[in-house]
């Protein structure tokens, strides 16, 4: 193998349906991938697929907001998530946008932003299905390690709202 070739992308041996107790989040996953879950102040959920890297995730959090999102809310929302990009060091934003399919309201982007001295690369989308508002944030430590196991983290992250999805038992 020569010293140019690139490693083999990862690939799924098995998936196991991860619920939370209360019902949100659930999500589909890699069993081998680090889990660990945190209930305060909202239930949360981080995966590492290599556990000694942990700048490597997703995570996904989930709030009940008590009621659905108001329209006049969503600009609110959207604000929001540009004044926190907008806070990164460094933060070139590649896509910022609004995807009608997904729940109530969406936005989903992708960014590279400068930490610890690295440059890394994410892409989260917030969404609000019913009462409930969703967080998932996908992230390599550098760009390369998100591309690296980029298919694996992102198809978690279209599972959120498809849990329905019969894999088989």
């Amino acid at each position: 193998m020569s010293s140019t070739s690139h490693p083999a992308r990862p690939r799924f041996t098995s998936v196991k349906m991860y619920k939370h107790a209360a019902g949100h989040p659930s999500f589909w996953y890699p069993p081998e991938w680090q889990l660990q879950e945190t209930d305060t102040p909202h239930p949360a959920v981080s995966l590492y697929p290599d556990p000694s890297d942990g700048a490597t995730f997703i995570s996904i959090t989930v709030q009940d907001m008590g009621e659905p999102l108001a329209a006049e809310e969503s600009s609110l929302l959207a604000e929001g998530i540009e004044e926190g990009l907008n806070q990164l060091d460094g933060c070139v934003i590649e896509k910022l946008e609004v995807l009608a399919e997904v729940g109530d309201w969406c936005q989903e982007w992708v960014c590279t932003f400068v930490q610890d001295g690295m440059t890394r690369r994410r892409r989260a989308r917030l969404f609000c299905a019913g009462n409930f508002l969703y967080s998932v944030v996908v992230q390599g430590a550098t760009s390369e390690r998100y591309e690296y196991w980029r298919g694996m983290m992102e198809w978690v992250m279209l599972t959120v709202l498809n849990t329905t999805v019969d894999m088989g038992a």
